[in-house]
């Protein structure tokens, strides 16, 4: 017994394969020449597109190394400013200045703790009488 979905497909296939052999050679050439020209119109877009993404990857990468050489004369002027370096070596001695009072501040309350602690100790003594 056949299922419609059988049908449907034998009868497709039955109606292509009349169509194809209904058409005349001049059919047939139109047909291979329409499917030609598309796929050359495809390959030449594609081709077009891909020459489109390349130069516009090209003109990022110019632009990024343009504004990464930039960025580096920028710096180097920045860290040659008089001023700038007067505020490194300021903060270089704030944080020196800060090491040392932590350390002090970390020995004296070692020294504070060590008097303070008592130590107890508790012994026990266990008796065992014999019978």
């Amino acid at each position: 017994m056949p299922t419609p979905t059988r049908t449907t497909a034998t009868a497709l296939v039955l109606g292509l394969t009349l169509a194809v052999a209904g058409c005349s050679k001049a059919d047939q050439q139109k047909a291979q020449a329409d499917t030609n020209a598309t796929a050359q119109d495809v390959k030449t877009t594609t081709q077009a597109a891909g020459q489109e993404v390349k130069a516009d990857a090209q003109k990022l990468g110019q632009d990024i190394k343009a504004a990464g050489q930039d960025t580096g004369k920028d710096l180097k002027a920045i860290g040659k400013d008089p001023q700038v370096k007067k505020a490194a070596n300021e903060l270089k001695a704030s944080l020196k200045d800060l090491g040392s009072a932590v350390k002090d501040a970390s020995k004296k309350h070692k020294a504070e703790t060590s008097t303070n602690e008592t130590t107890t100790t508790t012994t026990v003594t266990t008796t065992v009488e014999k019978k």
